[in-house]
């Protein structure tokens, strides 16, 4: 039920926004959505949502020669707080993210060159609109442009 309502929302806005949907499946399930130079993935395990994750980065972007890295986790009952390194704390970014993302864990990297990688996560939507909250303001900040268009609301 879950995998096919996610399935529904993926190809729905991949086909009113006019993108290619790659869909895959090893281990977990893997939608990639590519818009110019931007890259959109959305990766989790059918049988744990709680450890699926949305990434949005820059086709460009090199994991192996980050800058600077902000993460933080969102509060659980039950389990500490990962202690983090105030190297890696350094805010390079608006801060409205922060405030908006407290819900989610966030990461977000910066390489070399400036290119961005944001990854939120546990990420599972139950409709389009999460997806639009969700999308569109990362893009919006990093890439001054909105991911799909806000027309299909309606």
């Amino acid at each position: 039920m879950e995998l096919q309502r996610i399935n529904n929302l993926w190809k729905f806005l991949s086909i009113k926004n006019n993108l290619k949907l790659d869909c895959s499946k090893q281990t977990d399930v893997e939608y990639h959505i590519t818009k110019g130079n931007l890259v959109l993935k959305h990766s989790f395990n059918p049988q744990l949502l709680q450890q699926s994750r949305l990434v949005i980065k820059d086709k460009n972007f090199q994991e192996k020669f980050c800058q600077h890295t902000y993460s933080a986790s969102k509060k659980r009952f039950g389990f500490k707080e990962k202690p983090a390194s105030l190297s890696s704390q350094k805010i390079f970014f608006p801060k409205e993210l922060l405030v908006k993302y407290q819900m989610f864990d966030l990461e977000i990297c910066k390489d070399y060159q400036g290119h961005y990688q944001v990854i939120i996560g546990p990420f599972f939507p139950k409709n389009v609109n999460e997806i639009l909250n969700q999308v569109n303001p990362i893009a919006r900040t990093f890439w001054v442009k909105n991911f799909f268009a806000e027309g299909i609301r309606n």
